[in-house]
């Protein structure tokens, strides 16, 4: 049985950590810290499986092995040179920072052997187990490896990357629920408008997108083929679909992801 630690419990830790701790199978012991006293508590507090390590030097005396740090970017470099004054010989350190890449974290701890690094990017969909968990390493032990994989399967699914597509990545997946949120809502809320019931708007908006989703990635038939089947000629729909394309709708998806992936991106 091993001993975990999530540094950082703001949405995407307390997330992670809901995910993980929702798997039946899961037997290991899950530790929680973060900087802000209230958060910890209220989180720990929150989850019944749940041990609070008030200090980071209480890592070696717990027998902490698997480190998974979920700090803001811009407090890693502080973090990892405090961690490194501790002996974490054989321990597994796992970064969900954006844009904080393998190698500037290898960087920060100069005291340490035989250290395992993992870089990972998941979606805030980890706490309904629904989430997209990348992850990149260089070399790591297959073990090591397999045990996060493992433990990241239980909040979605895990798919291992080069890590020069991370950048890409968090813009079509760790970004990707704040896009999705704003399509529902514009259409939830035209429904709305048009006397709808809250509920029922989101009801037939949540199956419509899911089902349509399910169907175009099942489908043996290119996307936009199936955007043509869809729109009968003089009918409502290519009405619609004739305003997203002269708009340029996929291309402003597109300049978004761009966007995205340049700030998720670190610079040389």
């Amino acid at each position: 049985m091993k001993n975990i630690l999530f540094i950082g419990l703001g949405h995407m830790g307390s997330s992670l950590v809901k995910g993980i701790l929702s798997n039946e199978n899961f037997k290991d012991n899950i530790f929680g810290h973060d900087a802000f006293k209230e958060l910890q508590d209220k989180v720990v507090n929150s989850l019944d499986k749940m041990n609070a390590l008030d200090s980071l030097d209480e890592i070696e005396t717990k027998g902490i092995e698997v480190i998974v740090i979920g700090t803001r970017p811009d407090a890693v470099d502080g973090l990892c040179e405090s961690l490194d004054k501790l002996d974490l010989k054989g321990k597994t350190i796992v970064s969900m920072a954006n844009a904080v890449d393998i190698k500037r974290l290898e960087s920060n701890f100069k005291n340490q052997k035989d250290l395992t690094i993992i870089r990972m990017m998941p979606n805030m969909n980890a706490s309904l187990n629904q989430s997209v968990t990348a992850l990149a390493h260089n070399n790591a032990n297959k073990d090591k490896l397999k045990f996060v994989v493992d433990m990241f399967e239980s909040c979605g699914i895990v798919e291992i990357i080069d890590e020069d597509k991370f950048g890409t990545l968090t813009a079509i997946s760790g970004c990707l629920p704040s896009y999705v949120f704003t399509f529902f809502k514009a259409i939830t809320d035209y429904a709305i408008e048009k006397g709808f019931e809250k509920d029922q708007a989101f009801r037939i908006v949540e199956t419509a997108i899911i089902g349509s989703i399910k169907n175009g990635a099942n489908s043996q038939v290119e996307l936009r083929e199936m955007v043509e089947q869809v729109c009968v000629p003089n009918g409502s729909t290519v009405e619609g679909q004739n305003v997203l394309d002269n708009e340029g709708f996929e291309n402003i998806i597109k300049r978004c992801l761009q966007s995205a992936e340049n700030k998720a991106t670190p610079s040389k």
